[in-house]
């Protein structure tokens, strides 16, 4: 059973993606920012990590992958961001490329709201991998 981590500061997208993911067999952790998903990976080592971009700042989600990524073990674990950034604020991740990966330390960005079974699809492809 796959572990997957979700990090997001909207407890109704917590309860939704992670009773989801669990009737999809996966095992799920969840944390309600920054501070709680850095206390989870000390004993909780997941597979995939989900994340919000914009929690307690507007940049958060950014520090959040970069502190999961110094961790030992996890540096290869995939990182899937998921934010409503592009539709509220006007921001692009039209260059998201392997230069922007590089610094980011995000897998890919997924544009809120992500259909469950798209999600499932994206968690599935990068457990492949």
């Amino acid at each position: 059973m796959a572990k997957i981590l979700i990090v997001d500061d909207d407890q109704d997208l917590l309860d939704g993606q992670g009773a989801f993911l669990e009737s999809k067999g996966f095992e799920v952790q969840t944390a309600a920012g920054m501070d709680e998903g850095l206390a989870k990976l000390s004993a909780f080592r997941p597979d995939l990590i989900l994340t919000d971009l914009m929690m307690e700042h507007h940049d958060t989600g950014f520090v959040f992958c970069k502190k999961a990524r110094d961790i030992p073990g996890l540096e290869r674990v995939p990182i899937l961001m998921q934010t409503a950034a592009p539709k509220e604020i006007g921001f692009t991740l039209d260059s998201y490329n392997a230069k922007a990966r590089e610094w980011m330390k995000v897998d890919e960005v997924l544009i809120k709201p992500v259909p469950l079974e798209d999600l499932v699809g994206k968690i599935e492809q990068y457990l492949s991998r």
